[in-house]
C-alpha cells in the first residue's frame, strides 16, 4: 500500500470550497482546473521483471460538453446522455527500468475535440525489452530493441454513441533469442531485424458514464488491423479484436463489471504480434494462439467517497494453427485490490491489484480501470 500513501500525498486540497476559515474567496481554485501529478511506476509484470519508473502527466483542465450542441435538436436529445462525460485530456512523459534490464521512454496524449465528437490518442517511446514467449510451455527468452508509436483517431457518428476510427501502428527494431528453437518452430516468426506497420480501421458504441472509472454503460469495440509490405512494414497479415464491457450499478456502493474480448490472426506475422490472453496474473505473452478468447468479471464496493475495494477472475481459450504454441495448461486467474480517488474533478484512481494465474501471484499498479 505504499504506493497508493505516495499518491495520496500529490493530491491537491480539498475542492469543497477551498476556502480558509476567514472565508477569504480569493484563495478558492477551481476544482476543474489543470493538475501535474508524478506517478511513480512500479512495474510489476512478470514478463519483464519487477521495475521503477516515473511518469510525469498533467490533465487538463475539465471538458464539458456544451447545452448548445446538447440541446440542438429533439433527436440528439434522445441519443445523447447527459451523465456521459468527456475522456480526460492527459499529456504525459515516462521513463522506466527494470530487474531484467528492460528499460523504455516515451510521450503520449489523449485528448477529445468538439464537444467529444474527436477522440484523439497517440504515443511514441524507444524500448529495449527483455522478456520471455513460451514454445510447447517452455519458455524462450528473447530481446526486442526499437521505436514504435501509435496513433489512434475516433470521430462520433452525429450526436449518437457511435464512433467510427482509423489507427497507424509503427515499429522498427532488432531481436535476438537467448535459446535455440525448436525445430518445428517457423523461422519467419522469430526475424534478426524488422519494421512492422499497420492501419487499421475502427466501429466502436460507448455509453459509459465515463471512461476512466466506469460506474454504468457499455462499450463495444472492433478493430481490423492490416499489415503490409505495401506501407512499410516486412510482414502481410490481418489481425482483429473484438472488446465488450458492461458496467452495471447493482447498488449505490456496489458496481459488477464484465468483460469479454476475442482477437484472431491470419497470415505471416512476427511471435509477438500473435494474440495471447491478457489477464491480470498472467504474463504477456505466456498463451498465444492464432484465435484467443477472454472473459472476466470485477465487483467493485465503494465504501467511502474516496476508496474502494475489487474482487475479480477470469479465463482464456487459446486456439492455434501454430503447434509450438499449443499448451496444456487451465488459464485463468483471480484477485483482490483497492482503489483511490485522487483528483476527483476528472475522477481519476490510483490502486493496486493483487493477483494468481495458474502458476504464481502477481501484482499490479492500476491507474483507471484495470480495462
Amino acid at each position: 500500500m505504499v504506493i497508493l500513501v505516495v499518491l495520496a500525498l500529490a493530491t491537491p486540497s480539498p475542492v469543497f470550497g477551498e476556502q480558509d476559515n476567514n472565508q477569504n474567496t480569493s484563495k478558492y481554485k477551481d476544482p476543474n482546473r489543470g493538475r501535474i501529478l508524478p506517478i511513480p511506476v512500479f512495474i510489476t509484470e512478470p514478463a519483464i521483471g519487477d521495475g521503477l519508473g516515473l511518469a510525469l502527466a498533467y490533465f487538463h483542465p475539465k471538458k464539458t460538453v456544451s447545452d448548445k450542441d446538447r440541446l440542438a435538436s429533439l433527436e440528439s436529445i434522445s441519443k445523447v446522455s447527459y451523465e456521459q462525460d468527456p475522456p480526460p485530456t492527459v499529456t504525459a512523459a515516462f521513463g522506466a527500468y527494470t530487474s531484467n534490464e528492460t528499460a523504455a521512454f516515451g510521450a503520449g496524449h489523449v485528448n477529445s475535440f468538439k464537444d467529444d465528437h474527436i477522440r484523439f490518442t497517440g504515443a511514441a517511446a524507444w524500448a529495449n525489452v527483455n522478456s520471455t514467449f513460451y514454445v510447447l510451455d517452455k519458455p524462450i527468452k528473447f530481446n526486442l530493441e526499437g521505436v514504435l508509436a501509435y496513433q489512434e483517431t475516433r470521430v462520433r457518428f452525429g450526436d449518437s454513441r457511435w464512433f467510427w476510427g482509423i489507427g497507424l501502428s509503427y515499429l522498427d527494431a532488432d531481436t535476438a533469442l537467448r535459446l535455440e528453437l525448436p525445430d518445428e518452430a517457423p523461422i519467419k516468426l522469430f526475424p534478426n531485424t524488422l519494421t512492422n506497420v499497420g492501419l487499421s480501421g475502427k466501429l466502436a458504441w460507448d455509453s459509459r458514464d465515463n471512461t476512466s472509472m466506469p460506474n454504468s454503460g457499455q462499450l463495444v469495440d472492433l478493430a481490423l488491423w492490416r499489415y503490409d509490405d505495401a506501407i512499410g512494414g516486412d510482414y502481410d497479415y490481418w489481425s482483429g479484436k473484438l472488446k465488450l464491457t458492461s458496467f452495471h450499478p447493482m447498488s449505490k456502493k456496489f458496481v459488477l463489471g464484465l468483460r469479454f474480448e476475442y482477437s484472431a490472426i491470419s497470415g505471416d506475422a512476427p511471435f509477438f504480434a500473435i494474440p495471447y490472453v491478457s489477464l491480470r496474473g498472467i504474463p504477456a505473452l505466456r498463451y498465444q494462439g492464432n484465435r484467443v478468447a477472454v472473459g472476466e468479471m470485477e465487483g467493485r464496493y465503494r465504501f467511502s467517497p474516496k476508496w474502494a475495494m475489487i474482487a475479480f477472475a477470469g479465463s482464456g481459450k487459446v486456439n492455434s494453427n501454430t503447434p509450438v504454441f499449443d499448451t496444456e495448461q487451465n488459464i485463468y486467474s483471480y484477485g483482490l485490490g483497492a482503489r483511490y480517488r485522487i483528483f476527483e474533478a476528472q475522477n481519476i484512481w490510483v490502486g493496486l491489484d493483487i493477483a494468481r494465474g495458474p502458476e504464481e501471484y502477481n501484482w499490479y499498479i492500476q491507474v483507471g480501470q484495470a480495462w
